[in-house]
């Protein structure tokens, strides 16, 4: 849902970058203003640790979800990527998330090939 001229905040004095969905509504304060992508829900695997109570011995395997976006604070440069939940948080600059990328792909590919 993108604001239109008539609904952009006053505060906003630069346009929004493609990527914001445009909604700025409830970023009255100057610490909140950020362009913000549209979120992407990704259902994950990981493994954690048993809660104590539990009395389960070393991790457990969970289903979980991650939420993936791009943000721009208002008036600044540099463009982050976050991967987060509840629980755990990753922010890495886009040039950051382009290395990571290539990074990531190269080691799923070398790990994943058929043996020759």
């Amino acid at each position: 849902m993108s604001n239109t001229d008539g609904e952009r905040p006053e505060w906003l004095d630069e346009p929004c970058p493609a990527w914001c969905h445009g909604d700025h509504s409830g970023q009255e304060f100057q610490t909140d203003r950020k362009h913000l992508s549209d979120q992407v829900l990704m259902p994950v695997i990981t493994q954690g640790r048993a809660p104590s109570w539990r009395h389960i011995p070393g991790d457990v395997v969970v289903a979980d979800d991650l939420t993936i976006a791009i943000y721009q604070r208002v008036g600044d440069r540099e463009t982050w990527l976050v991967i987060a939940n509840d629980t755990q948080n990753v922010e890495v600059s886009l040039e950051s998330a382009a290395r990571l990328s290539a990074e990531l792909a190269a080691l799923l590919d070398e790990v994943t090939a058929t043996p020759a």
